[in-house]
C-alpha cells in the first residue's frame, strides 16, 4: 500500500493534522476556560462597582429630597411655633403627603416638635407623644440626636426599614424639632441589588459590624465577611464553603460607611465551562476528521491520476522508475520527441518568431503537408464580442466555442490539394495557414471564408471578422503578416464593415490625421454645458469622422480622452459613472458607428438634465459646487480662484461675482477660513507636528500659515493646541467633581 503516493500522502497529512490539532485544541480548550474564569470575575467587579455607584448616587439623592422637605417653610414653621393653630397643622400634613408622593422610595416620614411634644405621623396624622404609636423612634430622637447624615435600620414590628434623622450635623446638640424618614427596603432592594433573576448569585450590603442592610443573609455572607480585607475599596476572592465553590467579589461605599457584596456559584459556570471545553474538543475533532477525509479525496483526485500516468506509462511504453514522479520525468522525456503531440506548439512558435527552426520544421512536416507547399495564405478569425463572452463563459467553455470554429473552418476550407492548420492563442482570435501551389488570387478562398463567417454566425452564434493575407513564401517573415491580419481584423471597429478584409484595405490609412486637439473636445464641452444641442451634434458628428480616419489604437486612445472629458465635467450626469468605467464601457461596442450613436444619445440627455437644473436656483447649485470642490482640495496648496473657475466652466471674475453675491464673502476669504479650519481641526484631533499639519491645510509657506493662523486665533498654532487640552483636562474634572 506504501508504494502508492496517494496512500503515502494521505497517511503523511493525517499524522500531521494529528500532531497539530488535537494538543490545539486541548489548548485552546484550556485557555479558554482560564480567560472566561477571569472575564467572569472581571464581569463581576464591574458589575459590583457599577452598583456600588448607583446606590450611592441613589442614596445621595434621597438624602438631598429629604433635606429639601426638612427644609420647607411651612415644615420650619410647624417645627418652631409653640402655639396651637389648626391651619397650621394641616397645611404641614398636607406637605408632607406632597412630598411623600413623588418618591416611591418613601414608605413614612415622622415630623417631630420639641416644643408642643407633638408629632405628625405621614399614616395617622397629629399625635402628642403619649400616643406616638413609635416609641423606639422617639426615645432614639430624645437621647440621641443621630450620627452626621447616617442612614440607620429601624424596626417597627416585624417590619424592617431604612430610616434617616433629620437635622444631623457632626456637633451633637438639641433642637426644636425633627423628620424622621423611612424608607421602603424591598423597594430599595429591587432597584439597588437586584440580581436580574439570577439564582446562582446572591448580592448584599452590610455596615461595618457585618449588620446586613439590604438584602439577603445566609451563611456565605457571614463567611465572606470575615475575609473582607479591611481598607480595601475593592477586591475579590473565591470562597469554599459547605455549600460549594462561590466567587466573591466586594466594594466599599465610603461615603455611607457600608460595603456591598457580591456572591457568584461556580458550579453552573464549571459546568457551562466544562460543556464548552468538551464542545471544542468534539469540534476539533470532527475538523480532523474532515481534514482527513479532505486529504483522502485530495490525494486520490489529484495524486491518483499521477499514479495512473505512471502505470500507462509502465505498461505502454515500458518506463522504469523508483518512484510516480520518476516514471513520469522519464516517460516526459521520451514524449518530448512525439511529433503529433507538440504540432500546434511548434505552429505557434512559427507565428510568434517569424521563422521556421529545424526542430519546427521536421514536426510540422511529419505531422502536417502545410510545408509541401511553396507559399502559404494566413487568416485570422476574430471573435467580435470575445470580452462579453469572456463574462459570460469560463476558460474550458470558451475553449469548445473556438474549438468549433477550428472545426468549421477544417470542412470548409481543408481539402487534399489545399492542406489548412489552424491555431490557437488562447485569446480572442484563431489563427488558419492554408497551404498554396501558387501566389495567384483565389476568389474561391475569399468565398469559403465568407461561408465561414456566416456557418459561425448560425451555429456557434458568435460573430466573426475575418482578414485575409496574399500569399507569402514558406520562408518568409510570417509574424509580421500575421501582425497586419490581426490589425486588419481591428478596422472593423472604425470602418464598421461587415466584410473580409485583405491587404490592400491598408491603403485606406494613408491619409492619417493629426490627434485630436484638446482645445476640441474643451470646445464641444462648452456647446453641451451652454445647452446648444444644434451645434454640439453636428461638431460630434465632425469629431467622429476624423476618427474614422485612424488606426483602431489611435482611435480607441482618442475616444478614451473625450470620453474622459465628458465624464470630468459632467460625472453626475453620464451613464458612465467613473473614470475607471470608460474602458469596460467601450467593450460593449462592436464598431465606431455604435459608439457615435450612443454618444449622441448621451450628449442629447445631458444637454436636458443641464436644462432641467437650470429650471431651479442654478446660482445656488454653483456655490453649492464650489464649496464641495473647494472642501475636497483644501490640501492643495495650487487651489485658486481659476482653477475652480475652469472646473464648473466660468471665467474668474465671474466666479469671484458669483460667490460673493451668494455666500456673502469673498472666494479667496472662503478658502483662507477652509484652511484654517483644517488647521484647529487637526491640531485638537491628532498628535502631528504644526509643520505637517500646515502642509496638510494647503499652506504654501510657513510664514504665511504662522501669520494667518495668528490673525485668525490670536494664538500661535501650539498655544492655540495647548489651550484646547487645558480646556478638555477641566472639563474633565468637572465632570469627575459633579459626578462625586
Amino acid at each position: 500500500m506504501f508504494r502508492s503516493t496517494s496512500w503515502r500522502i494521505f497517511v503523511i497529512s493525517g499524522i500531521f493534522f494529528a500532531i497539530t490539532i488535537i494538543p490545539f485544541s486541548l489548548f485552546l480548550a484550556n485557555r479558554f476556560s482560564q480567560f472566561a474564569y477571569s472575564q467572569m470575575g472581571t464581569f463581576n467587579q464591574d458589575r459590583i462597582d457599577e452598583t456600588a455607584e448607583r446606590t450611592e448616587f441613589m442614596l445621595a439623592k434621597l438624602k438631598s429630597y429629604s433635606l429639601n422637605m426638612y427644609e420647607d417653610q411651612t415644615v420650619q414653621s410647624w417645627i418652631y411655633t409653640s402655639t396651637e393653630n389648626l391651619l397650621q397643622n394641616a397645611g404641614t400634613m398636607r406637605v408632607v403627603t406632597k412630598y411623600l408622593s413623588n418618591e416611591p422610595f418613601i414608605e413614612g416620614a415622622y415630623l417631630f416638635s420639641m416644643r408642643k411634644r407633638e408629632v405628625i405621623d405621614s399614616k395617622v396624622g397629629l399625635l402628642p407623644f403619649g400616643e406616638f404609636a413609635d416609641q423606639p423612634m422617639l426615645q432614639r430622637i430624645e437621647r440621641n440626636p443621630g450620627s452626621f447624615l447616617r442612614y440607620f435600620d429601624h424596626q417597627i414590628g416585624k417590619s424592617s426599614y431604612l430610616a434617616l434623622q433629620l437635622p444631623s450635623t457632626p456637633v451633637q446638640k438639641n433642637r426644636d424639632g425633627y423628620l424622621v424618614v423611612l424608607f421602603n427596603k424591598k423597594e430599595l432592594q429591587k432597584h439597588l441589588i437586584s440580581s436580574g433573576g439570577r439564582t446562582d448569585a446572591l448580592l448584599s450590603i452590610v455596615d461595618d459590624q457585618g449588620r446586613l442592610i439590604l438584602g439577603e443573609s445566609d451563611e456565605r455572607l457571614e463567611e465572606s465577611i470575615r475575609n473582607i480585607r479591611t481598607g480595601l475599596k475593592r477586591g475579590s476572592f473565591e470562597l469554599n464553603s459547605a455549600g460549594g465553590e462561590t466567587f466573591v467579589n466586594y466594594a466599599r461605599l465610603e461615603s455611607l460607611g457600608w460595603t456591598i457584596i457580591s456572591i457568584t456559584e461556580m458550579k453552573q459556570f464549571r459546568e457551562k465551562a466544562d460543556a464548552f471545553k468538551t464542545v471544542i474538543i468534539a469540534c476539533s475533532l470532527l475538523l480532523l476528521a474532515a481534514l482527513l477525509l479532505i486529504a483522502y479525496w485530495n490525494s486520490r483526485r489529484f495524486v491518483g491520476p499521477f499514479r495512473r500516468l505512471a502505470d500507462q506509462l509502465q505498461r505502454m511504453l515500458g518506463v522504469k522508475g523508483e518512484n510516480d514522479y520518476g516514471v513520469i520525468e522519464k516517460g516526459v522525456v521520451m514524449l518530448r520527441d512525439h511529433y503529433p503531440l507538440i504540432k500546434t506548439e511548434y505552429l505557434r512558435q512559427w507565428l510568434l518568431q517569424g521563422r521556421l527552426t529545424d526542430r519546427a520544421r521536421a514536426a510540422i512536416v511529419r505531422e502536417s503537408g502545410l510545408l509541401n507547399y511553396e507559399w502559404l495564405r494566413l487568416a485570422v478569425v476574430k471573435i467580435d464580442s470575445y470580452y462579453e463572452m469572456s463574462e459570460q463563459y469560463d476558460f474550458v467553455s470558451r475553449k469548445l466555442l473556438k474549438y468549433a470554429i477550428g472545426n468549421i473552418a477544417e470542412e470548409l476550407l481543408g481539402r487534399p490539394e489545399r492542406p489548412i492548420e489552424v491555431v490557437d492563442f488562447g485569446s480572442d482570435h484563431l489563427v488558419v495557414l492554408i497551404g498554396a501551389a501558387s501566389s495567384s488570387p483565389d476568389p474561391e478562398l475569399t468565398k469559403e471564408l465568407k461561408e465561414l463567417r456566416r456557418q459561425v454566425a448560425s451555429y456557434v452564434k458568435l460573430d466573426v471578422t475575418i482578414a485575409e493575407s496574399e500569399a507569402r513564401r514558406v520562408h518568409d517573415d510570417l509574424r509580421k503578416v500575421y501582425d497586419d491580419m490581426n490589425e486588419l481584423t481591428l478596422f472593423k471597429f472604425v470602418s464598421g464593415d461587415d466584410k473580409i478584409y485583405i491587404e490592400q484595405d491598408f491603403e485606406r490609412y494613408a491619409d492619417l490625421q493629426a490627434p485630436i486637439e484638446e482645445a476640441v473636445h474643451e470646445s464641444l464641452i462648452q456647446t453641451i454645458r451652454s445647452g446648444k444641442e444644434e451645434k454640439a451634434l453636428p461638431m460630434l458628428d465632425e469629431l467622429f469622422v476624423r476618427l474614422q480616419t485612424m488606426k483602431y489604437t489611435e482611435c480607441q486612445f482618442q475616444l478614451k480622452l473625450l470620453l474622459f472629458a465628458i465624464v470630468k465635467s459632467f460625472s453626475k450626469m453620464t451613464s458612465i459613472q467613473s473614470v475607471e468605467g470608460i474602458e469596460h464601457h467601450l467593450r460593449q461596442f462592436s464598431t465606431l458607428a455604435d459608439v457615435h450613436e450612443w454618444l449622441k444619445d448621451e450628449t442629447g440627455r445631458i444637454i436636458r438634465l443641464l436644462s432641467d437644473r437650470k429650471g431651479f436656483n442654478r446660482k445656488e447649485k454653483l456655490v453649492e459646487e464650489i464649496i464641495e470642490y473647494v472642501r475636497y482640495h483644501i490640501h492643495d496648496p495650487m487651489l485658486s480662484v481659476e482653477e475652480i473657475a475652469d472646473h464648473i466652466a466660468l471665467t474668474g471674475k465671474y466666479v469671484r461675482h458669483l460667490f460673493h453675491e451668494q455666500y456673502g464673502m469673498p472666494l479667496s476669504n472662503f478658502i483662507l477660513n477652509e484652511r484654517i479650519g483644517k488647521v484647529k481641526e487637526l491640531l485638537e484631533q491628532t498628535s502631528l507636528q504644526v509643520t505637517d499639519i500646515a502642509e496638510q491645510s494647503g499652506f504654501q509657506t510657513k510664514s504665511h500659515f504662522f501669520t494667518a493662523f495668528k490673525k485668525a486665533t490670536g494664538m500661535t498654532p501650539t498655544q492655540y493646541r495647548d489651550s484646547k487640552a487645558g480646556e478638555r483636562t477641566e472639563q474633565a474634572r468637572l465632570a469627575e467633581n459633579s459626578a462625586n
